[in-house]
């Protein structure tokens, strides 16, 4: 019973408007009748403030649905409707201009005068649902858009919003998403992968709480974030949902692995090739490129897009630490993997060859194809610089990525088709889930790397799904004779440079001509 006490008071205090009037009413009543009729009359106007209370305590949920979730929509409504002019004023978006009116005499021509007043921007409509508000606004006259958006967070703060998002809808409206209560905060398990899907695949959750849908297919995705930023939540998200889809050959997943394995090697059942090894990289990407060819080739005056169908696949090419590849690898295999890559990139979206890279530093010398890829993810970044490398100009305001709570990994921003900055998180996978994922939707078919034909062809899933590696050379016995090895012949000098040829010539003529002149 000892905690009830500062929690009652709590309560008490939030519903502080409600518990005033009924104490009020219960008072008037007891002093205009007798003793027991306003004591009975006391106890009625405070039943309603006792029953909430026993509510909330015994069944908060349902209690949070009836009572408290619409008390605080009508609360947001109230501020954001009555108040608006205030509001905008406030937040710096009205401005003082001359009206016209009609009170006062008018001049010798007929003509009323003119009076300074605030002028706000219209809004049209407020919309308030669980935990979201939604403002509908036009700019007024002689505002631009971008100063209405850029006025869209100082709404946002004097709501007491903790995100916003701002959605263009012409030239002169905004609709502004003010997220009023935290949705993202808690991590949400996984859910098992839903029947098969290619097109777009489920993640997460939005901050207005929906569903976080990726598109994937005619897409090339970059997920970029800094160390334990929740990347691999967004990985194995989009795996394990196309996984059933890899299992009945509507998609196959390619992994390239350059961090020993240690991310993808967890699932790489679900995987028909993958590679462990930056060569082993090199010729992934040159399987693929066959498939382009290919496929190319018999799709050229027949469509545009590629329509996955069992045995001809689409094809998802997952990559866990991009810069490992492009950047930090020998100086032949980088110059290679750039290049198919990058052929990749421009040539297989419609082909039905997709790429979904993940790199924690997004500069331009790290991640030269930075431009190529149709869709990208920011998670938890380091500065403003990178969040505008991986959203683009102006976003550092719109989609702070780095502003994410490093207590949230897979928390980030994403950029809709319509252009609207949203900010989303990825469901944790755990490792029991990727392997029971693996086990269950294995692929139907795998690849041999390095392939013998160059053109991507499946081989039975019997086959090894790596090039088997080279015997180890025998190692003799302790007792063993070892013969000796026969001396390498010694490399003939090496001819001196036409150059130094002829400097030693004319070097030797002169001192002989030092000579003959001498004697």
């Amino acid at each position: 019973m000892a905690h009830r006490g500062p929690w009652l008071t709590r309560w008490a205090w939030r519903h502080r408007g409600w518990c005033t009037t009924w104490l009020i009413l219960g008072s008037l009543t007891w002093l205009t009748s007798d003793a027991w009729s306003g004591l009975l009359l006391f106890a009625l106007a405070l039943l309603p403030g006792l029953i909430a209370w026993a509510w909330s305590r015994k069944y908060p949920i349902s209690f949070e649905v009836a009572v408290a979730r619409p008390d605080r929509r009508m609360r947001w409504w109230w501020h954001a409707r009555i108040r608006w002019k205030r509001l905008a004023r406030v937040c710096g978006l009205s401005d003082r201009q001359a009206v016209h009116t009609r009170r006062g005499t008018a001049d010798r021509y007929g003509r009323h005068g003119e009076q300074l007043r605030w002028v706000a921007p219209i809004l049209w409509r407020v919309k308030t649902r669980s935990h979201t508000v939604e403002l509908l606004i036009r700019t007024r006259p002689g505002q631009t858009l971008e100063e209405l958006e850029r006025g869209s967070e100082r709404i946002a703060t004097t709501l007491g919003a903790v995100a916003h998002r701002v959605q263009p809808i012409s030239g002169a409206t905004l609709k502004v998403h003010l997220v009023m209560t935290e949705a993202l905060a808690t991590p949400a398990q996984a859910k098992p992968p839903v029947p098969v899907q290619y097109d777009a695949v489920r993640l997460g959750r939005t901050q207005t709480g929906g569903d976080w849908w990726l598109p994937i297919r005619g897409r090339h995705t970059l997920v970029a974030g800094c160390s334990g930023s929740g990347k691999g939540s967004v990985l194995w998200g989009i795996c394990g949902a196309l996984a059933p889809a890899a299992n009945h050959d509507l998609v196959r997943l390619w992994g390239i692995d350059l961090k020993r394995g240690v991310e993808l090697a967890m699932g790489e059942d679900l995987f028909c090739c993958r590679a462990y090894r930056p060569d082993d990289a090199v010729d992934v990407l040159k399987a693929l490129m066959g498939v382009i060819d290919k496929r190319g080739a018999a799709m050229a005056g027949t469509t545009r897009l590629h329509q996955p169908s069992p045995g001809d696949p689409l094809h998802v090419l997952v990559i866990d630490e991009l810069a490992a590849l492009t950047a930090y690898a020998d100086l032949d295999i980088r110059r290679e993997a750039n290049r198919l890559l990058a052929e990749i990139l421009t040539q297989g979206r419609a082909l039905g060859v997709v790429v979904l890279a993940c790199v924690q530093d997004p500069r331009k010398d790290v991640v030269a194809m930075r431009g190529l890829f149709t869709q990208t993810i920011a998670l938890r970044l380091r500065s403003t610089e990178e969040t505008v490398m991986v959203l683009g100009d102006g976003m550092s305001q719109r989609a702070p990525a780095h502003r994410v709570n490093p207590t949230r990994p897979g928390t980030g921003w994403v950029i809709d088709d319509e252009g609207a900055a949203d900010r989303v998180r990825a469901d944790f996978w755990s490792d029991a889930q990727i392997r029971a994922a693996a086990k269950r939707y294995g692929p139907v078919a795998q690849v041999l790397i390095p392939d013998p034909t160059g053109t991507g062809d499946v081989a039975p899933t019997d086959l090894p799904r790596t090039a088997p590696a080279p015997e180890p050379e025998a190692v003799p016995d302790a007792g063993q004779d070892v013969p000796e090895r026969a001396p390498r012949p010694r490399r003939k000098p090496r001819s001196p440079r036409a150059s130094t040829r002829a400097r030693q010539e004319g070097q030797t003529i002169a001192k002989q001509s030092v000579t003959g002149g001498a004697a």
